[in-house]
């Protein structure tokens, strides 16, 4: 009986928290943001900080009478930010994703929590132990037990076949994902190879082509020096050419002026 009670009420706070969550996040965004790990309507972290706070409520009424507000503040304002380190944590190990990120918030430890957040989950607390709570717990009493037993295994039906649809589905995704990412980086890699084998040719190609470039320069060079020699050797040809003829010519142009000299000498 009481394990039927726990079950709708875990249902139902988790339903409360996703109606909340949705509208506040809609609100924020400006446009419909479906809100909770699973893919119905639910947010069962709601679910079980409500059942656990009113559990303990129960507990420490019996024990040792009504607590204090600041007392059930602080209770829920500690809970919920181990309650939400926790499922954070567990969540982003499990699925590799994260459902929620304080980093941008001041106070917050590893964007997991933040103080701010967690004093909102305190007046939350507040609300459910002294408003919340009380109303859903007699609207479930009004229900006669073989009424209460099938709404819980109704209920639970819908919440094991919500939650094993949403785990398939994000374990599936998650090995898509990874096979995605592997299927990238061995195209990458391939084209990355191929691109670096390229290069490697295209380097030797220009390499062999600069050397035979130097070659044909050397080859020129060499044409030239031999070209530029032989042309000087004509002309170091030439002007001894020259100085022979104007030597023969001096010496002719000697004789003629002594022949003259002769005959003028002998007609006098």
């Amino acid at each position: 009986m009481w394990v039927s009670r726990y079950v709708c009420l875990f249902m139902i706070y988790s339903f409360m928290g996703w109606v909340y969550e949705t509208m506040f996040c809609t609100i924020k965004e400006g446009r419909w943001m479906n809100r909770g790990f699973l893919y119905g309507p639910g947010c069962p972290i709601y679910g079980v900080g409500a059942v656990t706070i009113s559990v303990l409520m129960h507990f420490i009424v019996g024990w040792q009478g009504e607590p204090p507000v600041w007392e059930v503040f602080l209770i829920a304002f500690l809970g919920s930010a181990v309650l939400e380190y926790t499922t954070s944590w567990i969540l982003e190990k499990l699925f590799h994703a994260a459902w929620w990120d304080y980093s941008d918030w001041p106070f917050n430890i590893h964007g997991r929590i933040c103080l701010f957040a967690s004093l909102g989950f305190g007046v939350g607390g507040l609300l459910t132990v002294y408003v919340i709570a009380p109303f859903t717990e007699n609207a479930i009493s009004i229900l006669p037990p073989i009424g209460l037993e099938f709404l819980a295994l109704f209920l639970l039906f819908t919440f094991a076949v919500d939650l094993t649809l949403t785990v398939t589905i994000l374990l599936h995704f998650d090995i898509l994902v990874t096979q995605i990412e592997d299927n990238f980086n061995q195209r990458m890699e391939s084209f990355v190879d191929a691109t670096v084998q390229q290069s490697s040719r295209i380097k030797k190609t220009i390499l062999k082509t600069g050397h035979s470039v130097n070659e044909r320069i050397d080859a020129l060079s060499r044409f030239t020096k031999g070209t530029l020699g032989r042309v000087k050797s004509f002309r170091d040809r030439d002007e001894e050419r020259n100085t022979v003829k104007n030597n023969i010519l001096s010496r002719v142009r000697n004789a003629a002026r002594r022949t003259r000299q002769e005959n003028a000498a002998g007609n006098e």
